[in-house]
């Protein structure tokens, strides 16, 4: 078994950018299936700000993926707030209640994560009888010193891993050859404390609490996601590079299953299983990330080998490998936002799209000065200038600077996802007539992306006049639900049409609309109708009686 990995690491020298590039790609095709992103909720029952008659037994949550829950909680206007039973089914997670819930207002909060771990609060608020006077605030937190802590660990471990990986790499393939010291414990043992400490602090943020030391129980919460299979992969690449061998091609083929294992960590967190072809973004997360392991490594060996006394032989090897894998993680991470976001004009609507641009430009920027390294300064360089040796340790030192920069700002990702529900396409509005002998109205429904809709009336007299009522009152219920009517007034726009929004309705189906029109102080007209009517009813509108 030696012998032949052996072998497969001496045969990959000769062909050292298409192999490297070959490899990744083609590993790509292996990676798992289970990782997703940040987990939406896209519909509840009972529907939020929904007035029920009488309290639920439950509630039920349904998500754009497989979640687990992680807490949930009810509170009342009167201050009690009790914890909450529930089980997740993939992405349908139900929240059991108590036999009672007070009359009034009442927020039922809920924490999930889905499968790569990414933590994901939220409320859902029902009503019953009536609406509580007053409000039950629910703070939401800015920026706190948990979330930054995250960020920094987050982003000093890929370094880490990079630094150690990714150097280990270039030294046995493309530099001296150097053996594993006695320094690479301690490297181990420094990425063991780094790579818990992520674990950590994400189990923190899973089960809610803020920045502290909680015993085992953030470790346990955050065992059971993807962050910990990535931070053992990670943990795995570092100490294949720091096991102590005696033999070049053994440390080599170490480094090279250590670049494997370190690559494929990347697919178990991150934004690219939630967006497809998923086999495409998987296997470009797996290219972009191993690649960028390897580059950001190579700085500091190439910034030791371009002083003035050493020797140029790596130097030489690594202007000759890099432009084909270098060229490739640009493509991969291409790929990815294009698929990764809804639309270019979505991009400066949120934050992942306000973070891609700040990333787009310090890579911009990378490529600018490695275009300059390589056509201005590697050959006079390689011919021995000393000035062009001395210019090109300086830009290999801001590189570094925006390698870490770069690394800093696609960490911000963790707190935003691409959210292509929120920028889906909005759906056509749904148009249903109804007449009574009196008025003519004709009612649009439009789904939000946030799972609400708006509601626009327009009335006309029964011989096609225009008509100025005093007010219209509109009542969406759904019987079969137990949705008892929720009343909206509506208010009359510039055009001339009547209209309301927030309405808790994400599917039209089931939903049944009572229009209300108060022509005079002495008559009114109802109009009813179902909101997705069937092909039957469609061709036949239902109407309403007058009244005085």
């Amino acid at each position: 078994m030696s012998s032949r990995i052996l072998n497969w690491a001496m045969s990959i020298l000769p062909f050292r950018a298409a192999a490297l590039l070959l490899v990744l790609a083609a590993l790509g095709a292996l990676l798992p299936a289970s990782a997703q992103a940040h987990a939406v909720l896209t519909s509840s029952s009972p529907a939020s700000n929904q007035i029920l008659d009488r309290s639920p037994r439950r509630i039920e949550l349904h998500f754009n993926e497989a979640v687990r829950l992680v807490s949930a909680s009810a509170a009342d206007a009167s201050g009690g707030r009790i914890d909450l039973q529930g089980d997740a089914i993939g992405s349908l997670v139900v929240v059991n209640l108590p036999g009672s819930i007070p009359r009034g207002t009442t927020i039922v909060s809920y924490r999930v994560a889905s499968e790569d771990g990414h933590p994901v609060g939220g409320s859902v608020v029902f009503h019953v009888g009536t609406p509580t006077a007053g409000t039950i605030d629910v703070p939401q937190k800015l920026a706190s010193p948990l979330a930054i802590a995250i960020w920094l660990v987050h982003a000093v471990s890929i370094v880490f891993l990079a630094v150690v990986v990714g150097g280990a790499l270039f030294d046995r393939w493309l530099g001296a050859g150097r053996l594993p010291s006695s320094r690479h414990g301690r490297t181990a043992f420094i990425g063991v404390v780094l790579l818990i400490t992520n674990v950590y602090l994400q189990g923190l943020d899973e089960i809610g609490l803020d920045l502290g030391f909680a015993g085992l129980q953030p470790l346990l919460a955050a065992s059971k996601s993807g962050l910990a299979i990535a931070s053992s992969l990670a943990l795995l690449a570092i100490v294949l590079v720091s096991l102590p061998v005696n033999s070049r091609k053994s440390s080599l083929a170490a480094a090279a299953l250590a670049m494997i294992a370190a690559s494929l960590s990347f697919t178990f967190s991150g934004h690219c299983n939630v967006v497809g072809p998923r086999w495409l973004a998987r296997a470009c997360i797996f290219l972009h990330g191993g690649v960028m392991i390897f580059w950001i490594g190579s700085l500091i060996p190439l910034w030791r080998v371009s002083a003035p006394q050493a020797r140029a032989d790596p130097l030489l090897r690594f202007s000759q490998a890099i432009p084909l894998p270098f060229a490739g993680m640009l493509i991969a991470g291409g790929t990815l936002a294009w698929i990764e976001l809804p639309g270019p004009d979505t991009v400066l609507l949120s934050i992942y799209g306000r973070v891609l641009l700040l990333k787009i430009a310090l890579v911009s920027l990378l490529c600018l000065l490695a275009l300059y390294n390589r056509v201005w300064l590697t050959q006079p360089a390689l011919a021995g200038s000393q000035s062009a040796r001395w210019r090109l340790r300086r830009s290999i030192k801001a590189e570094m600077v925006l390698a870490v920069a770069i690394v800093a700002s696609a960490s911000l990702w963790r707190f935003a996802g691409p959210d292509q529900l929120q920028f889906a396409e909005a759906a056509a509005p749904l148009s249903i007539h109804m007449h009574s002998d009196t008025v003519m109205a004709q009612l649009e429904l439009q789904i939000q992306p946030g799972r609400t809709s708006t509601v626009r009336v327009s009335l006309l007299t029964a011989d096609l006049d225009p008509l100025e009522p005093r007010m219209i009152v509109l009542r969406v219920k759904k019987p079969d639900a137990g949705v008892e009517p929720i009343k909206y007034t509506l208010v009359k726009s510039p055009d001339g049409a009547w209209e309301t929004s927030g309405l808790p309705i994400g599917d039209p189906e089931g939903w049944e609309a009572d229009v209300q029109v108060l022509i005079d102080e002495f008559t009114s007209a109802h109009l009813e109708g179902k909101l997705a009517p069937s092909d039957a009813e469609e061709s036949a509108p239902q109407t309403g009686a007058d009244g005085s």
